[in-house]
């Protein structure tokens, strides 16, 4: 008898007061990765500050959203479903009515949950997300505001307010849309502890936000999960946005009509609550609510790993040819006696990240492997990554595939041009890094025909003099020009003479 598969997907429905979306991942895991994202922009509490109601032709285009979720998942036969909605039906005297119609209608359970709820789950998601932070996570949806105070994973302190974009939108002078956000921000001094520190920001909103200004300011890497901006760079930001006109947002972001109405008092909302903050830089976040209702139902154990670890692990068993993390990570541990003294923090997890991922060019075409590897990784959606982190990982890659690094603006342009978004945010020493790094690996790939597991009859060491590679047991016919040439390149970085030993 043929025993049917089970599908692992899972999914996640956020009924916001502005948006719904649907967003399936592949499985319940540390980190799990976007199968199908959607977001439909509904309204629903568009007028509950006037009414107490929801909005009619929100409830309408909302009904349609989830008609066509629940759709999809009964095709995909994706059982695992959990449905949360947050300020509007939780506020709205018609909420529990609207929860009674779509379980009727789809077979959804809606869990409309509370502020307080809200703000731990989307704390949780930047968690889970970053790892350890310190600072302030602020999620700015349609209805409401949630600022939750965190240190390494603990949640210290957390608010709810009412400043969310629907309801400023609903207030029409902007002298009474500023006393309404300081007013509700003289409610959360519990919060006080927190200011100095960093500022994580989500929420459709703000995230925008934090688009344009990459946009604005022509940033390299077109990636917003983890940009970072300065307090000063990001409140100008802020004060200038907030006094745009809808055309006005329209023709500076290109943006579309209903994501650029809430702009303004997104930025309105932002500038205040920085200016109360005073973090010292705000860092958006692309994980949030979603990824914190997942990640509320690990293991303590499965909490506690590093996102890059676990990121870098699935990819890297997604990626390479045999499908075989464990002696990809024994390279790491190969190669340490190169990196240890070295001045890059967070070196061994950079080091076994980079070698984790090092396969993923198997599969293009010999043209293109350094030139594909190198975009993919600059773009893959893995988790807990700084921007740093990522492009000197794509850069080290881009050398275990190419041989070699052009530094902008010197000799070959075409490459310079390739690897430009990586080099630009990086430091010399990042650059010379990934270089190490890259070469690094490129040797112990091509010495094993990327079967990384015969590096175990091999040894590097490192003196004051000498680079020694030595081979044993099934590692002994290895050698050769190929070997020795790759090994001298890797020791004219560390000015070192390369030596090449057969043991007996």
């Amino acid at each position: 008898m043929v025993q049917k598969k089970i599908n692992e997907n899972i999914a996640v429905i956020d009924i916001g007061s502005n948006a719904v979306r649907l967003i399936i991942f592949d499985a319940l895991k540390r980190c799990p990765i976007k199968m199908h994202t959607e977001r439909n922009i509904c309204g629903l509490g568009r007028d509950l500050s006037k009414t107490g109601l929801l909005n009619p032709a929100g409830v309408k285009a909302a009904m349609n959203s989830l008609a066509r979720f629940a759709g999809m998942l009964d095709s995909l036969k994706i059982k695992q479903v959990f449905t949360v909605a947050t300020a509007s039906l939780r506020d709205a005297k018609d909420g529990e009515n609207f929860v009674l119609r779509v379980k009727e209608k789809f077979g959804l359970n809606i869990n409309i949950i509370s502020g307080e709820e809200e703000a731990r789950l989307s704390a949780l998601g930047v968690i889970a997300g970053f790892g350890t932070i310190d600072g302030v996570v602020g999620d700015f949806g349609g209805g409401s505001l949630e600022l939750v105070s965190v240190s390494g994973t603990k949640i210290t302190a957390q608010e709810t307010l009412p400043v969310g974009a629907l309801r400023i939108g609903a207030i029409n002078k902007k002298d009474d849309k500023i006393t309404y956000i300081n007013e509700n921000l003289k409610k959360i001094s519990n919060l006080k502890k927190s200011t100095g520190k960093s500022f994580y920001i989500l929420g459709g909103a703000w995230r925008s936000i934090g688009k344009i200004h990459m946009q604005m300011k022509k940033y390299p890497l077109k990636l917003l999960d983890g940009y970072t901006v300065k307090y000063k760079d990001i409140v100008e930001f802020a004060e200038l946005l907030s006094k745009q006109s809808l055309s006005s947002v329209r023709k500076l972001t290109g943006i579309s009509k209903r994501r650029a109405e809430d702009i303004p008092a997104a930025a309105l909302v932002m500038l205040h609550i920085l200016k109360w903050l005073k973090p010292k830089e705000v860092c958006f976040s692309a994980t949030g609510l979603r990824e914190g209702v997942l990640f509320d139902r690990l293991s303590k154990k499965l909490q506690q790993i590093p996102p890059i670890q676990a990121s870098s692990l699935d990819v890297g068993e997604k990626i390479s040819r045999t499908k075989e993390t464990k002696n990809l990570r024994y390279m790491a541990k190969w190669l340490d006696i190169l990196f240890c003294c070295e001045e890059i923090e967070n070196y061994k997890i950079m080091v076994e990240s980079a070698c984790l991922l090092s396969d993923i060019g198997w599969y293009e075409h010999e043209d293109y492997k350094a030139v594909n590897a190198y975009q993919r990784l600059l773009h893959l959606p893995m988790w807990g990554m700084s921007h740093q982190q990522r492009a000197i990982i794509a850069l080290a890659v881009f050398v275990r595939y190419q041989g070699y690094l052009r530094r902008i603006g010197r000799l070959d342009k075409n490459i310079c041009e390739i690897t430009k978004s990586a080099q630009l945010i990086l430091t010399k020493k990042q650059i010379d890094f990934a270089v190490k790094l890259g070469l690094s690996m490129r040797l112990a790939h091509i010495l094993t025909g990327s079967a990384v597991g015969l590096l175990k009859y091999s040894e590097l060491k490192l003196t004051n003099k000498v680079l020694r590679l030595t081979l044993h047991g099934k590692a002994v016919s290895l050698g050769g020009h190929i070997i020795k040439d790759e090994l001298e390149n890797i020791a004219k970085l560390y000015k070192r003479r390369p030596m090449m030993t057969i043991a007996s």
